[in-house]
């Protein structure tokens, strides 16, 4: 190998790894801007903030309350009212409001509550009864030569008009004949039913309960596989098997909602809708007076919810079903304050209270303590009270303390009015003075101008005691 080729092989290799270092770099040590989906301070205190304004860049006029009892609606404007998490607890007397609200030519959006146990029992025992008529229907049109069209869905009336009408009434015949008797209608209000009931949905007979089918689809992919894009396209196939259509009256093309793991039922003696999506498991509207009621399985219009799907399509859709251009939303449950939830409850209780306190307040105001003696007629020396006065403070605690920073602080003020040039001596040297003065002893005057007041008894008197000297020299 000559010199020229592995020159060539050693500056390619060098250009290679270059090239591979410069790579790592932008690989591993440049900064990136990577987006992350995060929820504003006014997102987390309102939960239909991004429905609200939706609403408002839409040309709508929003307004918002708390809960049900905040709500006053001879105040409310016409136009649409959204419950967003209020449904099922309104009281009779809000509930009737509401609809006679509705019937002016509004409309309601809420959601049902849920199936209690014993309408779970209920319509567990009328589906295996429906499920065998269905059998034998299907039996009887099989020996039928020529095959005759199924019978139109709940809501759907009015596909079989362009049918001539005397097939019309023989197929009615033939229904007849083969239809099933009905199941004999069995009281299912139970106490429990009446307890748990909504005054403002009940009129419906809708229902929310789970979903079986769509509980057993894995609509997210497991913690493990969370990012395999196999897994988040498995996930995505399952989702898509919960997901509803909902084809809007005058339009032609049919808006998908997410399903969930919720779905709308009905119970015996419902009320047909006027018209729901294709199952009838998301969406349910029903005609009130003028305007309309409409239920749904979930709380579409939460941020959560809202930008899934075509749910923010269906809140404009749905505040268009009136001319009204008004949206009330209440966001919170029917909750009563802590104090109101307290007196519905227990007002004997805080009225029982309060007298008591009451009559033991007045029985305190009028006495404190024990009943005291009658005082003597006699007036006492002025000396008893200065010697009651220091007995207490001898035996309290910090009393000789207070005793002695006293008669210091009189002792020193006079002797600086008297002699305030020995206050420019040091320390030690004004106590030795002061001392030599009065003839005292340099440990006496220092104990009782700086130490604190003794315990005992004999040096306590010996620091007032040389106080008392030191002020009777200098008054002189």
């Amino acid at each position: 190998m000559n010199d020229n080729l592995k020159s060539f092989l050693s500056v390619l290799a060098l250009v290679a790894l270059g090239a591979l270092g410069t790579w790592w770099w932008h690989d591993m040590m440049e900064l990136r801007w990577e987006s992350r989906r995060t929820m504003s301070e006014a997102a987390r205190k309102d939960r239909m903030l991004a429905a609200t304004r939706l609403l408002q860049q839409n040309g709508r006029v929003v307004s918002s309350v708390g809960s049900l009892g905040e709500l006053i609606l001879p105040k409310v404007g016409g136009g649409t009212m959204i419950l967003s998490g209020a449904s099922g607890t309104a009281l009779p007397g809000q509930a009737q409001e509401m609809l006679d609200w509705v019937r002016r030519g509004n409309t309601l959006i809420a959601e049902p509550r849920s199936l209690t146990s014993a309408e779970k029992a209920a319509l567990a025992a009328l589906e295996p009864a429906s499920e065998e008529n269905d059998d034998e229907i299907e039996d009887e049109e099989e020996e039928v030569e020529e095959p005759r069209p199924a019978a139109a869905p709940a809501g759907a009336q009015g596909k079989d008009e362009d049918k001539p009408k005397e097939d019309a009434d023989e197929d009615e015949d033939e229904e007849e004949d083969h239809a099933p008797s009905e199941p004999r209608a069995r009281p299912f209000f139970t106490a429990e039913a009446r307890h748990n009931n909504d005054p403002l949905t009940d009129r419906f007979g809708a229902r929310v309960r789970r979903d079986a089918k769509a509980c057993e689809c894995r609509t997210e992919p497991a913690a493990e596989d969370k990012d395999k894009p196999e897994a988040i396209a498995a996930a995505r196939r399952e989702r898509d098997k919960t997901v509803s259509r909902l084809t809007l009256p005058g339009k032609s093309y049919p808006l998908e909602l997410d399903g969930g793991k919720m779905e709308l039922v009905s119970l015996p003696n419902a009320v047909a809708p006027l018209w729901s999506d294709d199952d009838g498991g998301a969406v349910r509207v029903y005609r009130e007076g003028k305007g309309q009621v409409v239920l749904v399985t979930n709380d579409y219009f939460t941020n959560y919810m809202i930008d899934e799907r075509d749910h923010a399509q269906l809140l404009l859709a749905l505040t268009e079903l009136t001319p009204g251009r008004h949206v009330t939303i209440v966001r919170n449950l029917n909750v009563l304050p802590w104090y109101k939830a307290l007196w519905r409850n227990y007002s004997l209780f805080l009225i029982s209270l309060a007298v008591g306190v009451a009559l033991m307040f007045w029985a305190a105001v009028r006495r404190f303590g024990p009943i005291i003696p009658a005082p003597k007629a006699e007036r006492r020396s002025l000396l008893e009270h200065i010697d009651a006065s220091g007995a207490w403070l001898w035996k309290a605690d910090g009393g000789r303390q207070v005793l002695l920073e006293a008669a210091r602080e009189d002792t020193l003020a006079l002797i600086r009015r008297r002699a305030p040039a020995l206050f420019r001596l040091p320390e030690t040297q004004l106590w030795a003075t002061l001392a030599r003065d009065c003839s005292l002893l340099d440990a006496d005057v220092s104990e009782a101008l700086q130490q604190d007041a003794a315990s005992h008894v004999t040096r306590f008197t010996r620091q007032i005691r040389t106080l008392q000297e030191l002020r009777n020299h200098y008054e002189r």
